[in-house]
């Protein structure tokens, strides 16, 4: 009761921005922090372009994250974080960052819908306003208006955007309310991804040599936490259009003022729903792990490599479990890899072999190499790109091979 009144010596209805929003802010920084540690960790190891050779697509993945990051937070999440709403009979106020801004509903010329539950006034001088469900009770904005104007908005479509409003913002009530369920949850966000590292680990290791372990770690970890996000967006699009909002419209053509909740009926449906996205979240890591999808990656050529018949600005698949000589995906003479730093090569000899580079003299007639060695134990003979230099390169550098 103080806070409303330090705003205004008006009692009015008092609306704020959802508290969830700065649940997402902490969430995006703190997978900032776990990007950015990543990063620091390779970059105090290895040299910058080194690393970007390694890591191209990572590197480009992340930098995309950051960019998309950054534009959500300036031009949208940061102007919800400390906003408050007050609706009164003839008109509103926005307090944002100590300033105050009020909303004449005379001074409105129209009214627009935009889509689901935004809407905008459009005043006189041309400004545009624009309101969401992101904003708790926004319906009350739209009640308001229309009381105060009525006329301006047509019955059937005041009607109809009201009850979407208030199924908007149920469904955002949810959202905060999406964690009474500490069990579920812990599984569903703790248990089940850790699991998944370490049943995926011991089962991929049996036949498949983890050179990167960091890499392979930090791999599994973001399919772990896409597979999640899918699922959860999955079945609140599900219950929110099937269920919930289907309750409301109902609830609200029967009893048009009646905006209640059901708490009892949602936390059933929640909790079995919870149940229901373990149940899947399951299914598709385990579809992950079975088709080792988290050894696939992709390599972008920045130049031609003419002795591989590659060019550049082709994006290639790097398949990598492809990496030892002995494992059940066994490379063989012939096979391009890449190795190293992002190196591109030809195998032309395993330990044990004999290599050595021939070479043409000016008429074009082949001549014996006289530098003839055997592969050493432990590395193998590549032939590099754009070049007849053989490099003996270690087992252990291997990252993968190359599909065409």
């Amino acid at each position: 009761m103080e806070k409303t009144a330090s705003l205004d010596s008006i009692q009015p209805r008092f609306l704020r921005y959802r508290s969830h929003f700065k649940i997402y802010f902490v969430a995006l920084l703190t997978l900032s922090g776990l990007i950015l540690s990543f990063w620091g960790h390779r970059l105090s190891q290895e040299r910058w372009h080194t690393v970007y050779s390694e890591y191209n697509f990572e590197l480009w993945m992340s930098a995309l994250y950051f960019l998309v990051f950054g534009s959500f937070y300036t031009f949208w999440l940061r102007f919800r974080l400390n906003r408050v709403v007050q609706v009164f009979p003839t008109h509103i106020f926005v307090h944002k960052v100590g300033k105050k801004e009020e909303i004449i509903f005379d001074d409105v010329e129209s009214v627009g819908i935009v889509c689901m539950s935004v809407f905008y006034f459009k005043m006189k001088n041309g400004i545009k306003h624009y309101f969401s469900a992101s904003l708790e009770r926004v319906d009350y904005i739209w009640e308001g208006f229309n009381q105060a104007r009525p006329g301006v908005i047509s019955p059937e479509d005041y009607d109809s955007f009201r009850t979407k409003l208030v199924q908007y913002d149920h469904h955002q009530k949810r959202k905060e309310w999406f964690f009474k369920h500490k069990l579920a949850d812990i599984v569903n966000w703790v248990v089940l991804p850790f699991m998944f590292l370490s049943i995926t680990y011991i089962v991929q290791t049996r036949e498949i040599v983890i050179n990167q372990q960091g890499m392979y770690f930090f791999r599994l970890f973001m399919y772990s936490i896409l597979v999640l996000m899918i699922t959860t967006f999955f079945f609140s699009f599900v219950l929110k259009k099937f269920v919930f909002d289907k309750r409301v419209s109902d609830q609200m053509n029967s009893r048009p003022d009646d905006k209640l909740r059901d708490l009892e009926f949602e936390g059933v449906i929640l909790q079995r729903s919870k149940m229901m996205q373990i149940i899947t979240a399951s299914f598709l890591l385990a579809l992950v792990m079975k088709s080792e999808m988290n050894f696939f990656s992709l390599t972008k050529i920045k130049e031609d490599l003419t002795t591989f018949n590659i060019k550049s600005g082709h994006t290639l698949v790097v398949d990598n479990r492809y990496n030892c000589l002995t494992c059940k995906y066994t490379l063989k003479d012939g096979d391009i890899v890449v190795f190293g730093r992002g190196t591109i090569g030809q195998i032309m000899a395993t330990e044990g072999d004999m290599v050595g580079q021939i070479s043409q003299d000016k008429r074009g007639r082949i001549i014996a190499s006289e530098n003839v060695q055997e592969v050493p134990k432990g590395f193998i003979a590549i032939k590099l790109s754009n070049q007849q230099e053989i490099a003996m390169v270690k087992i252990g550098e291997l990252i993968g091979k190359i599909q065409k």
